[in-house]
């Protein structure tokens, strides 16, 4: 109830809120006045579960986040809306099994028949015990909440007055919720999962900031707890720290004492204590059974828990026009991907616990040992600068430059420590849940989408679209037989796991061959003496994939064994293939196999020669200035600056240092993201070369921010087609955006796309525990403009890969063919690789048939007859036909 006392029951906890809920119309604003006026916004949300339930839920919230979070502790504001999140996610589960049981209850009475066999609906919400209050929610709203409710009514002073009709409406409304009916117009109708909101933020911060302070009021840890007499520690504590120049947060640390046990225990192979990271959302895990077929926006997926057909981001607007709009074919598609079924692959499962036991590190398993993490240095004393003299001045500037190194040092161990703890709590958790369902036939991932209608498993951990050990964990639950050519696909899909996907088909099949002895060697004895699977560029894959080639050829006869490996067909550079049929650019086209060749083009290789290219060039340059002197130009420094980067860089570029800028460049990544992404792997090969990438991390960081600006460049002018299309793109939503209006559209399977982008206002909640600031992103503020402007072209080519993906999903279940994808990797049986091949080609020509770009801008001219927008690009001479023969376009 949010103060010293304990309830031991929901009905304790209502009686305090009846009591004390602050709105018998005093104007206190003492401090406890302004507490049990608190109360009443989140009280009524406390007694919708049992106190013990809440307790439970409380202790593993804070204990998992402790674990994941490291032994700083966690802000205040993330625990509080993580404990809030897993109350909600429970109602809503009660809920949902209250509505199933009177369904279920109205369907047996229907048929005259006694369910002696099952449990009643009084039992569902008690723990299997009668006798008891089942219906809390209907005690909230019919007892003493009703009664107030009465008298304010009556009341003839100011409450009155303040009784708005969207006041009484609400209440009105809970209190017909809570008797198990509502109404449509006149009509009264059951309540369904639909009728209840979800809770606000501020409703669940307040909330969860409530139950942390019973937390620490309460949580106690005893060292000893053979001798009564040891006193207790608090096994919680509240700090502030500084996290910026003048900002500060509260924390809540966990005991020392129980984080190491507890990490302990998470971490150890042996351990039977059952963490709180397991169980946190235990909620939506894969299921067992078939998800519900999505036929509705509020109707698919789990059986009880509720999920969101699309992950709106708390966009009313997008949500509004789902409900108007004919998502049939989304449905189909979300329906395909969920109807799979899949296995665990246990021999890689055996394998990774091996590497987590013994302490390899393989590909995703990482590294059970903290880095040494240096001093932090002493503070500078305090100097009087207007009393120093020029040497002295000079050698403070250089004890600062010193100071800031070495605390720069000190945080980035610190850091590192942190992202290889989040790993070991993200292995962990994959493992664990690999190891419950791997003695289960088959398992299902439910699906929904995102707001620019992507396809994603609702599962957090263990799902296709994971990492390298996620997808190695998986298989096809049904097997066929590789048939005459499977083989060679498994062949295939090796060599593009071990990183030789840059030749011909052929030659990756002969690739493997070479390597048979290497095949075998990771199958026979994998922690033996030859680790060549452990240096693949997917390592996990790539050994379940060793394991099906040596089964199949060990059979005897490859072409009747039965396989159930996913094979893999992915994009060439898909973001420029799908800008290329956009604009029928036959050069970008070229560069990404929409066209037919002998072998397959590497658009990346093309852009790193011309990086590297104009780098050599740059280091070469000759100075004509002096680089001491404290008199240049900034031009002069510009140059030197430029010079010392090319210099630093140069010799260490390669295929992988800019494959993920030109990667994401039609995705709209920004500057700093493209800088970020070419100095992680500078890092690396810097490192292995013996530098202290610490001691000269700011001239890395200089130099990777111009070899970004490279490389960008580069692009720019290799794919001036996908350039010129992205450009009219962004201008018109800069022209719709400067209405004030947020840009939307219909992609073309038929997701309505609203973009969420508004200019977020922090206020402040004012919590039992401290003042909370939160954002507003309530539809009524306004945009966000330069990010609907720059993110609409990503947002819109996301949209149209994911309608080539639905689309394809649909056709290979009409030709009874096994379907998964991540995005633009599409996956299936070894033996039906070439049918896949054959059916993405021909939905991808179906999709860029229809005029799309000339519909975007006919449906704008009618939403938006004021606005006069660009012409389009000039298209070019690209024949969508060709992808028909161009045998690399997904490979």
């Amino acid at each position: 109830n949010g103060d010293n006392s304990t309830s031991s029951s929901p009905q304790a906890i209502g009686e305090d809120l009846a009591l004390d809920d602050g709105l018998s119309g005093s104007n206190d604003d003492s401090p406890k006045n302004k507490s049990t006026k608190d109360r009443t916004s989140y009280g009524p949300l406390l007694c919708l579960l049992p106190a013990k339930k809440i307790a439970v839920l409380l202790a593993h919230a804070a204990l998992a986040v402790a674990i994941s979070d490291g032994s700083e502790g966690t802000k205040v504001v993330s625990l509080a809306m993580m404990i809030a999140g897993n109350l909600e996610m429970e109602v809503n589960v009660s809920r949902a099994l209250r509505v199933r049981a009177n369904e279920r209850k109205k369907y047996l009475s229907s048929l005259n028949v006694d369910d002696d066999n099952n449990l009643d609906e009084e039992s569902l919400f008690n723990d299997g015990k009668k006798g008891e209050e089942s219906n809390v929610e209907r005690w909230v709203y019919t007892a003493s909440h009703l009664q107030r409710f009465m008298d304010e009514l009556s009341d003839g002073t100011k409450n009155q007055v303040n009784m708005r009709p969207a006041k009484v409406r609400k209440r009105c409304r809970e209190i017909l919720l809570s008797e198990g009916f509502t109404y449509d117009g006149d009509e009264r109708r059951e309540v369904t999962m639909s009728d209840f909101e979800e809770w606000t933020p501020v409703e669940k911060v307040k909330l969860g900031a409530a139950l942390i302070q019973l937390l620490l009021d309460h949580a106690m840890y005893y060292p000893s707890p053979n001798q009564i007499k040891t006193p207790a520690e608090p096994a919680f504590r509240y700090v502030r720290r500084r996290v910026g120049e003048k900002k500060y947060a509260g924390f809540v640390a966990i005991h020392p004492t129980i984080y190491h046990d507890a990490v302990e225990a998470e971490f150890s192979p042996s351990s039977s204590f059952v963490t709180p990271s397991t169980l946190s959302n235990s909620r939506v895990q894969p299921m067992v059974i078939k998800p519900r077929d999505w036929t509705g926006i509020s109707n698919g997926g789990y059986e009880t828990v509720k999920i969101d057909f699309m992950r709106s981001r708390h966009c009313k607007t997008q949500k509004s026009v789902l409900q108007r709009a004919d998502l049939s074919k989304v449905f189909d598609g979300l329906n395909v991907l969920g109807r799979i079924s899949w296995k665990i692959n246990k021999t890689v499962l055996d394998a990774a616990l091996r590497c987590w036991e013994e302490e390899i590190v393989v590909g995703d398993i990482p590294s059970q040992r903290d880095y040494k993490v240096p001093a932090a240095p002493e503070p500078l004393p305090f100097q009087n600068w207007d009393a120093l003299s020029a040497h002295e001045k000079d050698d403070q500037i250089e004890l600062l430059r010193k100071y800031k190194g070495s605390l720069l040092r000190h945080k980035r161990f610190k850091q590192r420590n942190m992202d290889l703890h989040s790993l070991r709590c993200s292995t962990v958790l994959k493992l664990n849940q690999a190891k419950k369902f791997r003695d289960f036939e088959e398992i299902f991932f439910p699906y929904n989408l995102d707001f620019r209608g992507r396809a994603y498993p609702v599962t957090p951990h263990l799902t296709n679209v994971g990492s390298d050990l996620c997808r190695a964990l998986l298989m096809f639950a049904e097997p066929k037989p590789l048939g005459k050519n499977g083989l060679f696909w498994l062949k295939v899909h090796l060599a593009n796991l071990a990183g030789a996907d840059k030749m011909s088909f052929d030659d990756r099949a002969k690739f493997v061959e070479e390597n048979f002895d290497n095949v075998r060697a990771a199958v026979d004895n994998p922690f033996g003496d030859n680790d060549w699977w452990q240096t693949l560029d997917d390592p996990f894959q790539g050994l379940a994939t060793c394991h099906e080639i040596i089964n199949a050829v060990d059979s005897g006869d490859h072409e009747n064994y039965m396989c159930s490996m996913p094979v893999h067909m992915d994009g060439s550079c898909n973001g420029l293939q799908h800008y290329a049929a956009l604009g029928l650019d036959k050069e970008g086209g070229k560069a990404v196999n929409l066209c037919v060749g002998d072998e397959p083009q590497d658009v990346y290789i093309g852009v790193m020669h011309e990086v590297v290219r104009r780098v050599a060039a740059d280091a070469e340059i000759d100075l004509d200035f002096d680089e001491c002197s404290r008199e240049l130009s900034s031009e002069e420094k510009m140059l030197l600056k430029k010079i010392k980067s090319a210099k630093l860089v140069n010799g260490l570029i390669d295929r992988g240092v800019v494959k993920r800028t030109v990667m994401t460049s039609v995705y709209g990544v920004t500057f700093i993201g493209a800088r970020n992404q070419i100095e992680e792997k500078i890092n690396e090969k810097l490192s292995s070369r013996g530098y202290d990438i610490d001691e000269i991390a700011e001239d890395i960081n200089v130099a990777c921010g111009y070899l970004a600006s490279l490389t960008m460049e580069v692009i720019g002018e290799k794919f001036k087609g996908a350039r010129q299309t992205m450009t009219w793109l962004a201008e018109c939503a800069r022209l719709i955006g400067s209405q004030g209006q947020p840009v939307s559209f219909i992609s073309p399977i038929g997701v309505p796309v609203v973009q969420p982008y508004r200019q977020k206002r922090p206020f402040q909640v004012i919590t039992l525990l401290q003042n909370i600031t939160l954002t507003n992103d309530s539809d009524k503020l306004p945009l966000h403009r330069q990010r609907q402007v720059s993110a609409f072209p990503p947002n819109y080519v996301h949209s149209l890969d994911s309608s080539h993906m639905l689309m394809t999903a649909i056709e290979m279940e009409k030709r009874g063919l096994h379907f998964s994808a991540v995005h633009d990797s599409f996956w299936t049986h070894p033996c039906d690789v070439e049918a896949l091949n054959s059916v993405l080609r021909d939905t991808f020509i179906e999709l860029y048939k229809e005029p799309l770009l000339e519909d975007l801008k006919q449906s704008w001219e009618l939403r938006y007859p004021y606005i006069t927008f660009p012409d389009l690009p000039q298209p070019g001479d690209l024949d969508l036909e060709e992808v028909r023969s161009a045998p690399y376009f997904f490979q």
